[in-house]
């Protein structure tokens, strides 16, 4: 692992380095060609403004070399190269006055284009002529008279650098500079990186840590990156993900242990005993009477432990949506009525307001209609149940064999039956806790009163 994390630094290093050098280089040759431009166009102004008065001054003191030195000076110029070339209408050149800078040497004229020249036009070429200097020289040539099928030309040149000492010095300072920045830049990420991998590297070992063994888990966040720390929270939610469904199977396998032996001992011994020996036929049906009941028991408590072991709380959260509680409830108690019935007993709505909430209709009604088979179950014959349902709260009370002080805490534990009704099997002691799983996922809150051999009162608050 730790290879790994060196050669990813090592290639992040060397990836940030090769951009970082890329826009840097750019950065610097952009600067660089900008100065140059910047430098070219001052040394053609400075062309254009002599040139300009130099024609100016053609008719009237353009005579002499002196003129040139004038200008010049006037213009603070250290060297002007300057000269006047006739052409003939048969094109032939002829210089006929040059500055003294010229020396014995003159300016490249044979590649102008004299027939498109036009007046008050500045035409810029360079040349490099060794004789006068080694560097380049700017050339402006205009055209300042059209006489006679004869052109004048005026052509005025200045030497310069391409490579001046500023923009040399210019170029060093650059590289000094950006590559101390470049060298600044690294090793800042280079910390910043070993820092991160260090906290990654912290991050896997954690990982490799956990074990699916239904404990919480939870891999602290780095505080350094952002992406990080998000990648921490969604693998800590799938951990908790994970460990809640490994309970579910473990209870699952524990649950069904526990309480599906019991049953299916007494059908195999039902069994046994009716094949010892011949029996008759009451005999015969009070075995399969006896085996039915615990079959039925038997589907009930698998179809319980079932829905605590294969639901995902986050998954159902995820799909609430707008019900009616009212509906559900009247749906209830029309479906429990026969079963009322069967012991005399009254349900009797005292108030029934309209009630809207997001949830999932079809876990609220199992746990509703739980409620109320088990006031039903638990009720004295010829009695009554009330049932109230306003706008914060559904309460169900029952007049029957109530529940025991001791036992009212434990009512919501799995497999837990109060003792007086534990003996007559008449449940898996999943009911209550499969209430209570429901509203809690709902966000509800059930709380029970009861007074042994009065009643018992069941309040659900919204």
């Amino acid at each position: 692992m730790m290879k790994l994390f060196k050669n990813l630094k090592f290639q992040l290093l060397v990836g940030l380095f090769l951009f970082l050098f890329t826009i840097f280089y750019g950065f610097g040759y952009f600067l660089i060609d900008a100065f140059k431009q910047s430098y070219n166009q001052s040394i053609e102004d400075s062309l254009t403004t002599v040139t300009k008065d130099l024609r100016h001054e053609f008719n009237t003191y353009l005579n002499n070399a002196s003129e040139f030195e004038y200008i010049k000076h006037e213009f603070d110029v250290d060297i002007l190269y300057g000269q006047i070339v006739v052409f003939d209408k048969h094109k032939t050149a002829k210089i006929v006055l040059k500055s003294n800078d010229l020396k014995s040497s003159s300016l490249d004229f044979n590649n102008i284009n004299i027939e498109n020249l036009k007046p008050h036009e500045i035409i810029f070429t360079d040349e490099n002529i060794q004789l006068l200097t080694t560097k380049k020289i700017k050339v402006a040539t205009t055209l300042i008279e059209l006489k006679d099928g004869s052109r004048t030309v005026l052509q005025c040149g200045i030497p310069y650098n391409k490579h001046t000492p500023f923009l040399q010095n210019l170029k060093l300072l650059l590289w000094i500079g950006l590559l101390s920045l470049l060298g600044i830049i690294l090793v800042a990420v280079y910390f910043i990186i070993s820092k991160s991998l260090i906290a990654t590297k912290v991050v896997v070992d954690e990982v490799k840590n956990i074990k699916l063994d239904g404990k919480a888990h939870s891999i602290p966040q780095t505080g350094i990156a952002k992406e990080i720390d998000e990648l921490i929270s969604t693998f800590n939610k799938l951990i908790d993900d994970l460990q809640n469904n490994y309970n579910k199977v473990k209870d699952f396998g524990q649950n069904a242990s526990h309480e599906l032996k019991t049953p299916l001992t007494i059908i195999r011994g039902e069994i046994e005993v009716g094949l010892r020996k011949d029996r008759t036929s009451k005999e015969y049906k009070e075995i399969l009477s006896s085996t039915l009941g615990e079959l039925n028991y038997l589907e009930d408590t698998i179809e319980k432990i079932l829905f605590l072991s294969s639901n995902s709380d986050s998954y159902i959260v995820e799909h609430f949506e707008e019900i009616y509680i009212d509906e559900i409830l009247d749906e209830s108690i029309k479906e429990k009525k026969a079963f009322a019935n069967q012991k005399n007993i009254d349900l009797v709505v005292l108030d029934l307001e309209p009630i809207t909430k997001y949830g999932n209709q079809t876990l609220l009604k199992i746990a509703i209609n739980n409620i109320l088979e088990n006031a039903i179950k638990y009720s004295n014959e010829n009695s009554k149940i009330n049932i109230s349902l306003t706008k914060n709260s559904l309460l169900v009370e029952d007049f029957g064999c109530g529940i025991p002080k001791e036992d009212i805490e434990k009512i919501f534990d799995r497999f837990y039956r109060v003792d007086k009704t534990r003996s007559k099997r008449d449940g898996s002691g999943l009911g209550l806790s499969i209430v209570k799983t429901i509203f809690d996922l709902h966000s509800f809150t059930i709380n029970i009163k009861s007074v042994e051999d009065e009643f018992t009162k069941v309040m659900v608050e919204f």
